[in-house]
């Protein structure tokens, strides 16, 4: 039997291959080829498991996810890479926002320039996934929430989110721009908890929370505050000082201070049709200052200070029925200001008087998202068309400056084939095209994929996929104009439209117990849309520009329920991703180099028992660089992030709980490029809840 079964797989792969090979370019021949010993590999490590899959197939760490295929699929049934993180899992790391949590995710690169993943201004905090800076799409119940590519994961409590949902690799074939690296589904509760809760903590955090139901309305308000954490950025190691010397000179960054207000609303209208509103604002304030290596007379001296101030209004009627309607109109406004003075130039000199800053920004987009699902006994067909107005405004000393706005449409569907009981093909394709664009910056694209899932047994499955992702350049990136004072991103308006190409083979096996994921990638974008910095009267600018990127990799990962009191998890991933600049002007980097690092691992473990609970999480990258975007990369140290969650319950309504992050006090770099944007040292923070 096991020899059949065996037999059967390895046909299967050949198939997958094939149909691979037909829907690709002509190096993909090359590609599956190289991949074809592990993709036999997998087989045989699936066959050799199949003995021990007789245990049962109910899997209760959240098998189903609606993300990867836009409805209920099970996770054995997707050929992409996912995972899913429940409530429950969300709220066992102990931390306050979401970008803190999804730190310990599998597979992901942390970046983040304050404590507790604040941002500062536009150069925001991130969730890399697979070596892609900007390429991770992030929307709430299935509708994009970025803002020119950027998001703020740092200002989405918790306690709000059902479940989130990543799928890895390109998807922009369901989902539209952006998503080269990979999608963070959010999901929220219909229904939120009657709780209230009150936490403390070291450097002057506060964090409040109180959500309440009455029927079919619920609502949610979050305050969150954090103190002066202190000199938390360095200029050393930078390109030109890779390493530290007498003669180096130091700039940091002081974090001084951080508040959040979040308020949530939730209404059930009927069965069908539901609303969601969500209003948050956030600021926070730096000053960056002269250090070691600079003149006894002004170090210490600050050269300027900012505060950024950022307020979003989210809103999302949602619609689903009976008869496979779906989908959702939402509107999306983020705005985002900064104050400040220049105190004195970048040699140390005293400026005659104080040169105020001030520079606003207005990114909106509404739209919708509609899609129709007809279901058969062995097919699944989806139709669905898509339309979001997309409109940019900046400011400078209260003048506007420019106001762009375009349209952009998409027509977009999926074929779900049972070919046997054991054998699936999923065919999709979106057709994207915009209008409206100013200066004909109008742009269209095509991209289709292709998986094929073959089912070893009912617990475990193989699958290869090949896909294409595609990101349209934001008007910030196309005209953005860095030679007005506190403006910073100087724009290209010939900036070409990224196009990515995504091949991966994986294994996944699910049990009552455990779950256990392999999956092989490659993947290839053209024109990855980045910034260079510049140099003489322009050393404080950014240049946006187009470049080539590359990554490979083996991702594995396993979760076990050991007993009813322990479950433990963890995740390595190998990859190797590398750019290279599509231009021959002076410093850009013209040659294939290095960035992030080559070797991540995670992994968390939780107990929970009568009224005490615990969960250690860590995530650990190693073999890494500093990318300068004009100096070749160069070795840095491992980042160690770390998070411990003590909980005690006295009683059914009673929570109390300790959280600690950093726990081993590492000065670890949590940035990429050129500078050192240092880890928050070890922090607490004591929280009591109320449930009602």
């Amino acid at each position: 039997m096991m020899g059949n079964m065996r037999t059967e797989a390895h046909s299967a792969f050949f198939s997958s291959l094939f149909l691979c090979q037909k829907a690709g370019r002509k190096r993909m021949n090359r590609k599956i080829r190289t991949y074809l010993l592990m993709g036999l590999f997998l087989t045989a490590v699936g066959g050799m498991e199949q003995a021990s899959a007789a245990e049962g197939q109910v899997y209760d760490l959240a098998p189903v996810t609606v993300t990867a295929t836009r409805y209920a699929s099970k996770d054995l049934n997707v050929g992409e890479s996912t995972q899913i993180v429940t409530s429950e899992q969300l709220q066992q790391t102990g931390q306050t926002n979401l970008q803190q949590a999804l730190s310990f995710l599998d597979s992901v690169v942390y970046n983040s320039m304050g404590s507790n993943g604040t941002a500062a201004s536009s150069m925001t905090s991130k969730i890399i996934i697979r070596g892609v800076e900007d390429g991770t799409l992030v929307m709430i119940n299935g509708t994009p929430v970025n803002w020119r590519r950027k998001y703020n994961l740092e200002d989405i409590p918790l306690e709000s989110i059902e479940k989130v949902e990543v799928i890895r690799g390109g998807g922009a074939v369901l989902y539209g721009s952006q998503a080269t690296g990979g999608v963070i589904n959010i999901i929220t509760k219909k229904k939120l908890p009657n709780q209230v809760q009150a936490g403390l903590g070291n450097y002057g955090q506060q964090d409040y929370k109180v959500s309440a139901n009455a029927g079919d309305f619920s609502f949610a308000y979050h305050y969150n505050k954090w103190g002066d954490t202190g000199l938390i950025s360095s200029t050393w190691p930078s390109a030109d000082y890779p390493v530290r010397t007498k003669t180096s000179k130091e700039m940091r960054m002081r974090f001084k201070k951080a508040e959040k207000n979040d308020f949530l609303a939730t209404y059930k209208i009927n069965d069908s049709l539901d609303f969601l509103y969500n209003h948050d604002e956030s600021t926070n304030n730096w000053e960056y200052t002269f250090q070691r290596g600079t003149p006894l007379s002004y170090r210490g001296a600050v050269r300027y200070d900012r505060k950024y101030e950022r307020d979003k209004d989210f809103a999302q009627f949602n619609y689903h029925d009976e008869n496979g309607y779906s989908g959702h109109f939402y509107y999306n406004r983020n705005t985002l200001e900064t104050h400040g003075h220049d105190y004195r130039d970048s040699k140390g000199s005293l400026l005659e008087t104080p040169s105020a800053v001030w520079n606003k920004e207005k990114n909106l987009s509404y739209g919708y998202d509609f899609q129709k699902l007809w279901t058969g006994q062995k097919q699944t067909f989806l139709l669905g068309t898509s339309w979001e107005k997309n409109d940019y405004k900046d400011y400078s000393e209260g003048i506007q400056k420019n106001d762009y706005s375009r349209n952009i449409f998409s027509v977009f569907g999926s074929w779900d084939r049972d070919l046997t009981d054991l054998d699936k093909i999923i065919l999709s394709a979106r057709e994207t095209w915009t209008t409206g664009a100013a200066e004909d910056k109008n742009f269209n694209n095509f991209s289709g994929q292709v998986q094929y899932i073959h089912k070893l047994d009912h617990d475990q499955s193989i699958y290869a996929s090949a896909g294409q992702s595609f990101v349209l350049p934001t008007f910030s990136e196309m005209y953005s104009d860095g030679t007005r004072a506190g403006v910073n991103l100087i724009g290209d308006s010939n900036l070409k439209p990224e196009k990515g190409q995504h091949y991966e083979l994986g294994w996944k096996k699910e049990t009552d117990k455990a779950q256990y994921k392999v999956a092989l990638f490659e993947e290839r974008i053209k024109d990855n849309i980045t910034y260079s910095k510049g140099s003489g009267n322009y050393a404080d600018k950014w240049f946006a520009r187009n470049e080539d990127f590359k990554n490979h990799g083996l991702e594995a990962s396993m979760t076990i329920k050991q007993n009813e009191h322990v479950t433990w998890h963890t995740g390595i991933t190998w990859q190797n991703p590398k750019t290279k600049v599509n231009s021959d002007k002076p410093g850009d980097k013209n040659y294939w180099d290095r960035t992030y690092g080559r070797f991540i691992l995670n992994a968390g473990l939780s107990y929970q028992k009568d009224k005490w609970a615990a969960a250690l999480n860590a995530n650990y990258l190693a073999d890494r660089v500093l990318s300068p975007t004009t100096a070749h990369s160069f070795d840095e140290k491992p980042y160690l992030l770390t998070a411990l969650n003590l909980k005690y319950s006295p009683n059914k309504n009673s929570d109390i709980s300790l959280t600690v992050n950093n726990i081993l006090n590492r000065d670890d770099n949590i940035n990429h490029t050129s500078s050192h944007y240092s880890s928050t040292p070890i922090n607490w923070i004591l929280t009591y809840g109320y449930k009602f």
